[in-house]
């Protein structure tokens, strides 16, 4: 029995041993990519992407109580018949609440026939849920079945100038593109009467000045103004950047990290545009010195004429726990869409789109002119997509649990003008694609991101977007820990290519996997670390930011 004690004794200690050996060969399997290290920095800039989302991610979404209900106004799920009246009868009523209001829909299938406009802060659309017992929102119309918008009349002059046609190979046809390509939504938040997004020089107007800004310095939260007799604490304002020096600016030169990339005439047409813009949060003013919430992007020179200006939005608008299902149709082709999209945020700042799913949609959710939201759990089924989620003018926007479930031309997209926004915890099923489109967009980041690619010879990273706004980004774009599974069978000793894009400048990829190895292109400058290496330390750079920011205010 002694024996038999010790034998047992022998064993656990073995056991024991065995387990604390393979934690720690777990452990050590772990690597820490060197780009976080202060010394590597130093000499290859990282962007801190800690600042996206809502209330930049140092607050969770509210839950709010429901004030009003849909069918009080008339509206009556799963009756078959159209309840766009009832549903504006009641979005009427809501916006005659101070304070924040809750429009509730409780579950069954709502029909709607014309755009729900949300251009008031504090207003939040809820559904039961985004499941099949939860709440649907129909769409049986195309947005190009409907009555035009005003705020359109812009774009339609751009197309119709520039004589915007697609070619569709396939019919050796060519159609003019559609009014909603990228843009539109059934749910479309708005300041009403605003210009959401610039297309010709005729319809500019001045911007109302609130500073010079005299310097500043990139990463830094100090501005130094002329004045300051119009800024106030807790004013969301934007910072304007120009470019006054033509084709050979150092604007240009700075936001491309004086990279070998040809440039697109857009940067310099328009001198009295923005070439860039910033939406920043004045959290102290002290004489000629101005405190920003947000790490400034670029340095403040007095040849970029930087100033301060107004910058009107709506905040604190939420729409959640609803699914959007519109009619199955066969995909018309690109830049031809009929306008079967779910959300437009426009000229929203500090909002959320959340538990929301989109079957059968040309556009899932787009985006202009916004500033930190939160847009998360959110998922696409159905047939061919234009976008599911694209930011186009949009800072500081946070995309999390991203969930691809159909095909789509760009799955994830940073547009024109995406700056410092975030994917993260993504997952990507159907046809992936990492896009990136022209039009001064840089600093964004795709985090943790799971992909799924059937086809051979097939890249997931993408550009778009026309010429005249070329390179495909601009400086310090980031790819952390993206997992793909091949899912063909590769059967040469070589490693799967993928081709990246010629024209990013100054790109960081680091924690490419997948489980055939794999070489990626990507040019010029880029920064490379841990291609076809596993066991990241961390999985999520916006993750490791946040939690780093936070734990160094407490």
């Amino acid at each position: 029995m002694k024996i038999f004690k010790l034998l047992i004794g022998l064993l656990l200690i073995t056991l024991a041993f065995a387990i604390v050996v393979g934690c720690s060969s777990k452990s050590q399997n772990q690597w820490m990519p060197e780009i976080l290290s202060e010394e590597i920095q130093n000499a290859h800039f990282l962007p801190d992407y800690s600042y996206a989302g809502y209330h930049w991610g140092e607050d969770p979404i509210p839950d709010l109580t429901p004030k009003l209900n849909v069918t009080a106004y008339g509206a009556v799920p799963d009756d078959g018949k159209d309840d766009t009246d009832a549903l504006l009868k009641a979005f009427a009523e809501a916006n005659k609440v101070d304070g924040p209001v809750v429009v509730k829909f409780p579950k069954g299938k709502f029909i709607l026939k014309q755009i729900l406009y949300i251009d008031r802060s504090n207003f939040i659309l809820r559904g039961a849920g985004s499941g099949r017992d939860g709440t649907s929102i129909y769409c049986p119309l195309p947005l190009s079945d409907l009555e035009r918008p005003e705020c359109l009349t812009e774009l339609e002059d751009y197309l119709t100038f520039y004589n915007k046609m697609q070619h569709i190979r396939d019919l050796d046809v060519k159609v003019p593109f559609s009014l909603y390509a990228w843009t539109g939504g059934y749910i479309w938040t708005r300041v009403k009467g605003k210009r959401f997004k610039p297309y010709m020089e005729k319809y500019n107007t001045p911007p109302t000045v609130l500073a010079t800004i005299k310097s500043g310095n990139s990463g830094e939260h100090q501005i130094t103004v002329e004045s300051a007799d119009k800024l106030n604490v807790g004013d969301i304002v934007s910072i304007h950047w120009y470019n006054k020096e033509g084709k050979e600016s150092s604007l240009i030169d700075e936001i491309y990290d004086h990279q070998p990339v040809e440039v697109g005439s857009r940067h310099w047409q328009n001198p009295n545009y923005p070439l860039t813009t910033q939406q920043v949060t004045v959290i102290r003013i002290e004489g000629n010195q101005v405190t920003i919430k947000e790490p400034l992007m670029l340095n403040l020179r007095p040849k970029y004429a930087p100033v301060f200006v107004e910058w009107k939005h709506i905040k604190e608008v939420g729409i959640e726990h609803l699914r959007f299902d519109f009619p199955y149709d066969l995909y018309n082709g690109h830049h031809v869409q009929d306008g079967y999209s779910a959300i437009f945020l426009t000229s929203t700042a500090h909002s959320w789109v959340k538990d929301v799913k989109i079957n059968n949609g040309d556009n899932g959710i787009l985006m202009d002119d916004c500033a930190n939201i939160t847009i998360e759990d959110v998922e696409s089924t159905g047939r061919t997509y234009h976008y599911t989620v694209m930011l186009g003018i949009a800072y500081n926007v946070l995309c999390k649990n991203i969930t691809v479930n159909a095909p789509c031309i760009h799955s994830l997209s940073f547009n024109t003008g995406a700056r410092r926004c975030v994917f993260t915890d993504c997952d990507i099923n159907v046809q992936p694609t990492l896009d990136q489109h022209s039009g001064c967009n840089y600093q964004n980041l795709f985090d943790n991101i799971r992909i799924v690619d059937k086809e051979p010879h097939h890249t997931f990273i993408t550009d778009g977007g026309a010429g005249y706004w070329k390179p495909t980004h601009g400086a310090f774009s980031t790819f952390w820990n993206i997992q793909t599974e091949f899912d063909y069978c590769h059967t040469s000793d070589k490693p799967i290519h993928i081709e990246g894009v010629p024209d990013g400048p100054s790109a960081r990829l680091v924690g490419f996997t997948a489980n055939y190895p794999m070489e990626i292109s990507y040019s010029p400058n880029a920064y490379r670390e841990g291609i076809n290496k596993s066991g990241i330390a961390v999985p999520s750079l916006y993750k490791y930011q946040l939690e780093k920011r936070l734990s160094e205010v407490k």
